[in-house]
């Protein structure tokens, strides 16, 4: 263990790695909280007889064994002839003839992949904590196959054969360069976007429309460049080496819908169904035959066709919303309501809740107020609710003094 890892590859060595001293205290002091955590409570549920209790702390202690005995026989083997992973409950090995290479997953966990894809991945995503584990990821160097650089490689290999990109091998690299760099720019825009709808979207109406216009200057956008960028951001959980325009796409109709749920109140939710379907076979549509167009490096992903998922579903069910209310400049119907009840809600974020009495054609219900005029009533306190038609005619309302 202690001497140096080195270039052996015909001698028959064997190492053996467990965790470090820093590493298992502070484990075994996890351990030993939770073990006191659990007894007392079921100490004290015991007299209270409550037999939830009693079981979910039995049920923790049964846990701080399984990570006592598991840390005490976790460890980490290289050889010649492969890596083993072993712990007291289970252990997997691959031979080096059935190691087809090793990738970081999400830039960060460590997994060793099979030949054969019956055969079960080695994760090791926790190598750090173990003793010279600069020796572990020496023998993966040496032995095995980097995926994550071979795959780069792949990618720049067909981006140097890419007539899209230049002319020239050092036409095609800079371009690509150019290209990551035009992406992020259009990234940070959309990141810039969507913090704008969401917490400061003023001036309201220009924000708004600029929020339903951008996706299609995205789309556009990727329509130029549709053969050299993509809108995956990741292949198979590897940065791909391709620019992406997910961000760009994705963002602004996350804040929208935020904005939607915020600032609107349909009479009946059930309304939108006919106008966002229609709005999910357009958007569908040009998203599916935008990138059925582009080059199939750039398009046959399944992280693209999960964020066009997104962004379809997402964009249709707010943006009719959104036109319906926002553009409606009718004169609304005015009906008086009493209200019978506060309610302030901390649950994931704190919303303000006014129960209604009954007004105009609805029953008493729970409507959701901003700050300041949840704080002006009082219960008993007798307010305006503006019942409007709607400029696709599903009909929505707002409370005032």
């Amino acid at each position: 263990m202690n001497q140096e890892f080195g270039p052996v590859r015909d001698l028959s060595f064997e190492r053996e790695y467990t965790l470090t001293t820093g590493t298992k205290i502070f484990l075994y002091i996890f351990i030993a909280v939770m073990l006191a955590g659990s007894a007392g409570s079921i100490y004290e549920s015991v007299n209270e007889k409550s037999r939830w209790v009693v079981l979910i702390g039995i049920l923790l202690i049964i846990l701080c064994i399984y990570i006592f005995v598991e840390l005490k026989a976790t460890k980490i083997t290289i050889s010649q002839n492969g890596i083993k992973r072993a712990g007291y409950f289970s252990s997997r090995e691959l031979l080096m003839y059935e190691i087809k290479g090793y990738e970081f997953l999400n830039g960060k966990k460590l997994m060793i992949l099979p030949v054969d894809k019956s055969k079960k991945k080695i994760n090791l995503g926790d190598y750090i904590f173990f003793n010279h584990y600069h020796e572990i990821r020496a023998w993966l160097n040496m032995y095995c196959t980097d995926l994550d650089a071979e795959q780069h490689q792949i990618e720049i290999a067909e981006v140097q054969t890419n007539n899209s990109f230049g002319y020239t091998t050092e036409e095609r690299l800079a371009e690509l360069k150019r290209l990551k760099q035009f992406c992020s720019y259009f990234n940070y825009a959309g990141g810039a976007l969507c913090l704008w709808l969401f917490a400061y979207p003023k001036p309201y109406n220009y924000v708004i429309l600029t929020g339903l216009i951008w996706p299609w200057v995205v789309m556009f956008v990727f329509y130029l460049k549709r053969d050299a960028v993509t809108f995956n951001r990741t292949d198979k959980k590897k940065e791909t080496v391709f620019p992406s325009l997910s961000i760009a796409l994705i963002m602004p109709p996350v804040a929208l819908v935020i904005r939607t749920f915020t600032d609107f109140k349909l009479m009946h939710f059930t309304d939108t169904l006919l106008p966002a379907l229609l709005a999910i076979a357009v958007s569908g549509t040009a998203f599916v035959r935008l990138v059925l167009g582009a080059q199939q490096t750039t398009r046959f992903n399944q992280t693209t066709w999960l964020n066009g998922a997104v962004f379809v579903l997402l964009y249709s069910f707010t943006t009719p919303v959104i036109i319906n209310c926002n553009f409606d400049h009718s004169e609304p119907k005015v009906y008086t309501a009493q209200v019978l009840a506060h309610r302030l809600s901390t649950d994931k974020y704190t919303t303000y809740n006014l129960t209604l009495s009954k007004w105009g054609p609805a029953e008493s219900e729970e409507v959701e107020v901003n700050k300041s005029f949840y704080n002006e009533v009082r219960i008993g306190d007798t307010v305006q609710v503006n019942l409007k038609p709607g400029l696709l005619k599903m009909r929505w309302f707002y409370v005032s003094r």
